[in-house]
């Protein structure tokens, strides 16, 4: 159930981020949410005016940069415990038909709510967290670059 249902969140999950429809967001998360680099300090979004300040900033730098899509490829589901799973997945971030930036591997933490499965937590890399907040750029070769130079791939 969780399989087909996290086909369908990260579907809508993609349009609501390249059309900037913030209602279709919210209606796909759970509050709090959680953002955790890996290797570092989680970040957690608390209420909706939280969260619409991140989404803001994610749609803006999409936009910026002329994402028109963004695929993710399930490399597996985890149990993790009662109505939770994990879904391991390759993502790849498109403009148009070409990479923006080298596809990289976040997991996703589904919950299980009363009316279906909502996203309550997002690991990625550091450098793709920083750059939906604007922190970080792409390198003409395809990485996500901190403003120290410092490279991120995966």
């Amino acid at each position: 159930m969780a399989e087909r249902a996290f086909q369908e969140l990260a579907e809508l999950l993609t349009k609501a981020l390249i059309s900037g429809d913030f209602a279709l967001y919210r209606s796909i998360l759970i509050l709090p949410m959680k953002f955790t680099p890996k290797d570092g300090a989680s970040y957690i979004l608390s209420d909706e005016a939280a969260l619409r300040e991140d989404f803001d900033l994610y749609v803006s730098i999409i936009r910026l940069h002329g994402v028109t899509d963004i695929y993710r490829q399930v490399l597996g589901y985890d149990p993790a415990g009662e109505g939770h799973v994990v879904v391991r997945v390759v993502t790849h971030i498109l403009v148009r038909a070409n990479l923006l930036v080298a596809p990289f591997v976040p997991r996703i933490l589904l919950q299980e709510a009363a009316d279906g499965w909502r996203i309550a937590e997002i690991e990625s890399s550091e450098g793709h967290l920083n750059w939906t907040l604007g922190r970080a750029s792409v390198s003409p070769l395809g990485v996500f670059e901190t403003d120290g130079g410092m490279n991120d791939e995966t």
